[in-house]
C-alpha cells in the first residue's frame, strides 16, 4: 500500500557547520518523522514558501512542529524584551492550517502547532504562563525533558477514545498556553492548574491539537499500535489518499 504523504513543518534556526557560524537552516528534530514514518507515513519537510496551496494540493497529512514563539501581534498582545520571532513562519503556518481545514486535510499540531492553529482560527495565547506546580519556569535541556505533569481528558473526545483513560501524565516544554479558545475549537484536556492541554475542532475535521510533545515521549521504535496519535493521524491520512488518488492531485 502506498504510504500517505505527511508534511511537517521546519524550524528556521543559526547552526554552525563547515561552511562558517552562524548559518541559516531549516531544521527539525528526528523524533517528530520517526513516530510518522513508523505509523506507515512518507514524510516531507516544509520551509516556509509562498507556494502554500500548491503544498498543501500534494499531502495527505499536515503536521504543525513545536518551535519559537507566535509572534503576539498576531493576537494582540506584545512581544516579550528578548524573544525572536519569525514572522515568515507564523504567516506560513497560519495559512496551511487554515488550508489544511478548507480541504479537510488531517492536522496533527504539536505544542507551538496548537498555538498557531488557536490563533489561525481566532483565538488567543497566554504570552507567558504563571508559574505553578506543574509549569515551572523554563529549564534547562535535561529538565525540560523529565518534567512531567497529569492531565484530564474530556469524556467522549478523541483523545480519550485514543488512550481510553481520562487521565494521563505528559510532558511540559512550553511556557505559553490558549488563553481563549478559538470560536469552534473546543478544550479537550488541562493540567491540574487549568491549563488547556489539547484542543479539537467541531464536525468531521481529522484535527489533534496538545500542548505537550508526545514524539518525545515514545520510543522510535515503537510499534504503531503503541503510539496511538501518530496511528490515528497517518490512518487518517491513509484514508484521505485512497480518496484523493494520486492522480488527482494538483488539480482541485
Amino acid at each position: 500500500m502506498t504510504r500517505p504523504l505527511i508534511g511537517i513543518t521546519t524550524w528556521r534556526r543559526f547552526i554552525d557547520t563547515d561552511l562558517g557560524a552562524g548559518r541559516p537552516a531549516h531544521t527539525l528534530g528526528a523524533e517528530y518523522a520517526a513516530p510518522v514514518e513508523a505509523a506507515g507515513g512518507a514524510v516531507v519537510l516544509l520551509p516556509p514558501t509562498a507556494g502554500v496551496d500548491d503544498v498543501l494540493d500534494r499531502l495527505d497529512g499536515l503536521l504543525l512542529s513545536g518551535g519559537e514563539d507566535v509572534h503576539p501581534s498576531r493576537y494582540g498582545a506584545e512581544p516579550q524584551e528578548g524573544k525572536t520571532y519569525d514572522p515568515s513562519r507564523d504567516g506560513f503556518e497560519i495559512a496551511l492550517a487554515r488550508g489544511a481545514r478548507r480541504r479537510g486535510i488531517p492536522l496533527l499540531a504539536v505544542c507551538r502547532g496548537l498555538q498557531v492553529s488557536n490563533v489561525a482560527f481566532g483565538g488567543t495565547l497566554l504570552v507567558d504562563i504563571p508559574h505553578t506546580e506543574d509549569h515551572q519556569p523554563v529549564r534547562g535541556a535535561d529538565q525540560q525533558l523529565a518534567a512531567r505533569h497529569p492531565i484530564r481528558l474530556a469524556d467522549g473526545s478523541r483523545l480519550a477514545d485514543l488512550y481510553g483513560t481520562r487521565h494521563r501524565i505528559v510532558n511540559t516544554i512550553h511556557h505559553q498556553s490558549i488563553a481563549v479558545p478559538a470560536p469552534d475549537l473546543h478544550p479537550v484536556a488541562w493540567a491540574p492548574d487549568g491549563i488547556v492541554e489539547a484542543v479539537e475542532a467541531d464536525g468531521d475535521w481529522p484535527f489533534w491539537a496538545v500542548q505537550w510533545h508526545p514524539e518525545k515521549m515514545i520510543d522510535p521504535d515503537e510499534a504503531a499500535e503503541e503510539m496511538p496519535l501518530f496511528a490515528a493521524f497517518v490512518s487518517a491520512a491513509r484514508e484521505r489518499a485512497a480518496e484523493q488518488p494520486a492522480a488527482e492531485k494538483g488539480t482541485r
